[in-house]
């Protein structure tokens, strides 16, 4: 069974550095925020409990807290002067089932959002440009020698001057994977700063979660973005990878009965706004004996 979870894994960002102040300023801002988040997941609330409730506010604090500028991503020295920029006012921009989102931010950067991601970013851009993600993107971000360009997810952290390229960063996948189509990037882990990789267009960096091994490969860059144009791509996708694109794309719950179809790598390429029923036809048409039922909003595969 696959469960669906909004913003949660930015509590596995390290917060030691901030000061007891800093920590009080981003609590206010979290609080304040707190109406527009509430009405964001009160469909989703209704199902979880309260001690659920509490802990979305905790993965809340923990992202304020890695937003204050003064931490820069945790890598600048605290001053006086980043202190007093604690007040800066930050936006979310989020994505439920089945929906994608254009953002264009300060610097004219464009961003598209995949379904159920945030981004969070400031009003203004300073010498930095920090924003942070839960979920997947596509950043098309404008050139600036002076000023670096850098997205931050719990995993890992990517930074560039102007390019074009893909975050996948969900709580639930294995992988954090960043997709380069043009231009050039620098990414590394949160963790290790120093195992840094420089990736060349059409290059594929996937971070898995579990063992911290870093792998690259050559991929199409276009079919790891095609989704912001409302295909739906899979090259050599395993079932589960598959079951999270349907649930995100589709706003339904999937539950897997078997483990017989773990070992099955399936390639297809939707293309014209198929259903979910015509798509899993398609996958169930590909792999040997898979069957499914759809019921209202929830499709058993055995």
């Amino acid at each position: 069974m696959a469960r669906l979870y909004h913003f949660p894994g930015w509590e596995n960002i390290d917060g030691s550095a901030v000061s007891a102040q800093e920590v009080e300023a981003a609590y206010q801002e979290v609080m304040a925020r707190a109406t527009t988040l509430e009405d964001y997941l009160s469909a989703q609330r209704r199902r979880r409990s309260l001690l659920w409730k509490r802990s979305l506010l905790a993965a809340a604090a923990a992202v304020a807290l890695i937003m204050v500028p003064a931490l820069s991503f945790w890598y600048v020295h605290k001053s006086a002067k980043q202190v007093q920029q604690v007040a800066v006012n930050y936006v979310q921009c989020s994505t439920m089932s089945g929906e994608t989102k254009d953002v264009v931010l300060p610097d004219n950067s464009k961003v598209t959002l995949n379904s159920q991601s945030m981004l969070i970013y400031p009003e203004t851009f300073g010498r930095d440009r920090t924003v942070f993600l839960s979920g997947e993107a596509v950043f098309d971000v404008t050139a600036s020698e002076e000023s670096p360009f850098q997205v931050q997810t719990s995993e890992i952290t990517v930074s560039v001057h102007g390019t074009m390229f893909n975050v996948n960063a969900y709580f639930d996948a294995p992988l954090v994977t960043t997709t380069l189509n043009r231009g050039s990037v620098s990414v590394w882990p949160n963790a290790s700063p120093e195992r840094i990789v420089e990736l060349k267009p059409d290059e594929r960096y996937a971070f898995e979660k579990a063992t911290g091994a870093i792998t690259t490969e050559k991929v199409n860059s276009n079919e790891s973005m095609s989704w912001a144009s409302g295909e739906i791509c899979f090259r050599s996708a395993d079932i589960h990878e598959i079951i999270g694109v349907v649930q995100r794309r589709y706003g339904v719950q999937v539950y897997l009965a078997t483990d017989r179809y773990d070992n099955a790598k399936i390639t297809a390429r939707f293309i014209h706004g198929e259903t979910v029923d015509e798509l899993m036809d398609a996958i169930c048409g590909v792999v040997s004996h898979m069957k499914y039922t759809h019921t209202e909003n929830t499709i058993y595969i055995k």
